[in-house]
Parts: C-alpha cells; structure tokens; sequence
C-alpha cells in the first residue's frame, strides 16, 4: 500500500482485495439495505490502515502473507482524500465519512475475459474561490465534488 501527495489532496492505494476480506469476515445483521461498501471501506478508514485484519482470513482463495515486522507500514499517515481499494466485490465510488471518495475499480481482467477500470477526472478549483481566499487561509479542497469517476469494462 502506499500514499501519494498529489498538489492538494491525499491518494490512499493498496493491491490486496482487502474489501472481499473485510466482508467475509464482518457480521451484519439488521444493518440498512444499500449500505454494505461504504461501510467496508469505513473500516479502513476508522481504523487508519490498508489491512485492518488480523488474522487475515484462512481461506485457501484468500491466502495473504502478513509480515508483522512491517505492520507499521499498513497504517495511513492521515485519512486520504481519494483512496482506491480495488476488489472483486461490486465496483463502486463512494463519499465515505464525510471527506474521502472510495473507489473499487474492480479488476481488469477476470480469468481469460476483460474486467473494469476506473477513469477519474479532477477539475480544477473555481477561480472566484482560490481568489476570494486570503493568503493565510486554508482551503478546503472539495475533493469529492471535483471529481468524476467513470467505472469502464473492457
């Protein structure tokens, strides 16, 4: 996993379907319709880290390596602006705890056949807003309101 620093915002990415993992293993029951992925992703963001199991699930099909002495390395310094979680699990782009857009690209190919990827533009600021901002004054970037995420199958 890693995170990039990219002008104003924060990109969270990680390779390991850590959606599928979560939701083999999370209990549900009477939760609302509707809400499944945003609350997955939530678990990552509440807990501030790309692998928030442990122990990862025993299934053969989900085998992942774990190397404890790298634990730190799967904490997110700070809570991302975009993070991209990709998985086999329905794809989607979200607005999760207020601040940061999640996106499930899916994967781009399944077995001998094509799969989906994400094409994500970022429009810039309003012009009357960067110059309406005093110097001393730190924006809010509106990451999610700036975006436009087009999930495509190949």
């Amino acid at each position: 996993p890693c995170t990039l620093q990219i002008n104003e915002f924060t990109v969270g990415v990680t390779a390991t379907d850590i959606m599928l993992h979560i939701s083999t293993d999370e209990t549900n029951a009477n939760l609302e319709p509707g809400s499944r992925m945003t609350r997955l992703a939530q678990h990552l963001l509440q807990q501030r880290s790309f692998y928030p199991l442990f122990p990862p699930p025993a299934a053969q099909t989900m085998a992942t390596n774990l190397d404890l002495a790298h634990m730190a390395e799967w904490s997110m310094p700070c809570q991302p602006d975009l993070l991209i979680v990709p998985s086999k699990l329905t794809t989607f782009a979200k607005k999760v705890m207020d601040k940061t857009l999640v996106v499930n690209p899916g994967i781009l190919t399944r077995g001998s056949t094509g799969g989906t990827y994400a094409m994500m533009d970022v429009y810039p600021m309003k012009r009357d807003t960067l110059e309406n901002a005093g110097a001393d004054i730190e924006l809010e970037h509106g990451l999610p309101e700036r975006i436009r995420v087009d999930i495509k199958r190949i």
